[in-house]
């Protein structure tokens, strides 16, 4: 009896629901979209004054070495081809235009999903509704929806990237190099097309991305795009935020093992805590060690699963969560696609004890960061989808996506 209930598609598809009528409600009732205002500043920046849009984030950079708190000019260190995607809600009134962008990246977002289920192209009266469960319960998602971010824009791209690989790998490439304009780590999925496409793939991603670029620096000028990348960017890339928010694989050994301080529940608020251990060369030597592994295992399993395009480019895409130095919860998003693929088809193979796992590390996302006293139990669950993934690539070895 008990058996017949959880093999009904009817119980998940009616929990796939709850899960997502809980991200509108929530989405819809969330106060403030710090990240979408922080868009609509760069985008009226970049439309009043290009030159000097970066101003704001230098200085704060310059005297605090962080990233500033999202919302404000100060914390937009985007390139400007994120600037201009902004650039149509910027000409909207403030309180609208956040809105306007909110509502543009949930339906990115979706339309993003609907091209991965077509690749899957599932037959199984379970694991079509366990995708969009897992999807609905995935807390990045909500996170990137309801702060309103970008992610639904890089989660488009990329999947219109896996399902265009088989028709025309030039296409897939373009949406492929559109995607690294925006944000470079989607660029990884060069390791996942069919050998016989790669290379055009790749040329043409490349090709597209600094010309999207370039062609978006030139309002900025020479000087501004030199502003940018001696002031900005290469100062970002170093901030070492104690926010608990900020959840990296990088802070996972640099917290832990090389005594940086990170804020953890206590009282009324957060405290700074120190671990006792202070091996900031070893936890530093860790961290980079472990973003080669995490690319070495996803080109090796891309390679053992006989190339399967769907599933060595999401791989390629679940880099952008584990390989950046800061990673906020919206950032973890990258890795949903890889998720659902192993989901599927281990629901399709029967393969219980990889379902079991993989439930496991899910579970490990579901209380926010910040609530944890052990605010790294995203990262460590991260890299638990991931490993499972890699470590089933055989699963992926016989579709012809």
């Amino acid at each position: 009896m008990i058996r017949r209930v959880f093999t009904r598609p009817t119980l998940y598809w009616a929990l796939a629901a709850a899960f997502w009528i809980r991200v509108i409600v929530l989405t819809v009732l969330t106060p403030r979209r710090p990240d979408a205002e922080g868009m609509w500043e760069g985008g009226r920046a970049y439309l009043n004054e290009p030159s000097h849009m970066y101003d704001a984030a230098a200085a704060y950079l310059d005297r605090l070495h962080i990233i500033a708190p999202p919302g404000g000019l100060d914390a937009f260190v985007s390139p400007p081809p994120v600037a201009v995607l902004a650039v149509p809600i910027a000409l909207l009134p403030k309180d609208i235009g956040i809105q306007v962008w909110t509502a543009i990246d949930a339906a990115a977002l979706l339309v993003g999903l609907l091209f991965l289920y077509r690749v899957l192209a599932s037959r199984h009266p379970v694991a079509r509704p366990v995708f969009w469960l897992v999807a609905g319960y995935f807390p990045p998602l909500f996170a990137d929806v309801s702060a309103g971010q970008r992610g639904g824009v890089l989660l488009v791209c990329a999947m219109a990237s896996i399902w265009l690989e088989r028709r025309s790998p030039a296409i897939s490439g373009a949406v492929a190099g559109i995607a690294s304009a925006f944000k470079y780590f989607p660029a990884a999925m060069v390791i996942g097309p069919r050998p016989e496409h790669r290379v055009r793939y790749a040329v043409v991603l490349g090709v597209v991305a600094i010309v999207v670029t370039a062609v978006t620096f030139i309002p900025l000028g020479l000087g501004g795009a030199l502003f940018y990348y001696q002031h900005v960017l290469l100062p970002s890339l170093g901030s070492h935020n104690p926010d608990c928010a900020y959840d990296s694989v990088r802070t996972l050994f640099m917290r832990y093992i090389g005594g940086e301080q990170f804020a953890v529940p206590g009282g009324t608020g957060y405290v700074l805590v120190t671990s006792p251990l202070h091996l900031s060369a070893l936890a530093l030597g860790l961290s980079y060690t472990s973003a080669l592994v995490f690319a070495a295992a996803a080109a090796w399993a891309a390679r053992r699963s006989g190339w399967n395009p769907a599933y060595g480019m999401s791989l390629g895409f679940a880099l952008g969560a584990l390989i950046p130095n800061e990673v906020w919860p919206y950032q973890w998003l990258p890795l949903l696609p890889v998720a659902l693929l192993l989901v599927v088809r281990a629901v399709e193979r029967r393969r219980y004890v990889t379902i079991g796992l993989l439930a496991l590390c899910m579970l490990g996302f579901y209380r926010q960061p910040c609530d944890l006293f052990f605010p790294n139990l995203w990262t460590v669950a991260a890299i638990g989808v991931f490993a499972l993934a890699v470590w089933e690539n055989r699963l992926f070895r016989t579709d012809a996506t």
